[in-house]
């Protein structure tokens, strides 16, 4: 009895797990008229379901959380500042075309109007040269590390557990000298 019940809440949780995990790569930074800029790409990001959402109409919403921490030796590395990019698509059945924008911590940094799909994957999942610090948050001479993870899917487990698909996070590490 207790195997039949074990091997029935696996085969429910493998059938809500991802086929394959999004993830993160060519992270980088630059740093240029005391402000940081970031760039990424995600991989694996679009699967059927997510696919599905935006034929349908719906808005999809990839998220991109980054921070920035400061490296310390003796204690837990200090969260200097958090960012959350927000890149969403939606999809007009009727002209046919993809509606997207990006906006950080709420505010709208970019919108475009596009038919092709490629490109609006390409806007979805690549971040280029996006500002999203500036310098004041520094300390010269100090050791500091963007992290940056992606949320591509929120979805809830048997409608109450928290189920997200994404990426984990990358890390790029460099030294302020200003």
């Amino acid at each position: 009895m207790r195997r039949g019940l074990h091997v029935a809440l696996w085969i429910i949780l493998a059938a809500h797990l991802p086929a394959a995990a999004a993830g993160l790569v060519d992270l980088g930074l630059l740093i240029k008229d005391k402000k940081i800029f970031l760039t990424f790409r995600m991989i694996d990001a679009f699967n059927e379901d997510i696919e599905r959402s935006i034929a349908s109409g719906l808005p999809v919403s990839f998220r991109y959380e980054v921070q920035l921490k400061k490296v310390r030796t003796i204690w837990f590395n200090q969260r200097v500042v958090t960012r959350r990019i927000t890149n969403t698509v939606t999809y007009d059945n009727i002209t046919k075309r993809y509606t997207l924008s990006r906006d950080i911590d709420g505010g709208i940094v970019a919108t475009a109007l596009v038919v092709d799909p490629d490109e609006m994957m390409r806007f979805m999942t690549v971040v280029s040269d996006l500002e999203v610090f500036d310098v004041s948050f520094l300390e010269p001479n100090s050791d500091y590390y963007l992290r940056v993870k992606g949320l591509v899917k929120e979805r809830n487990l048997f409608l109450f557990v928290p189920w997200d698909q994404d990426s984990g996070w990358e890390k790029t590490y460099f030294t302020y000298l200003p």
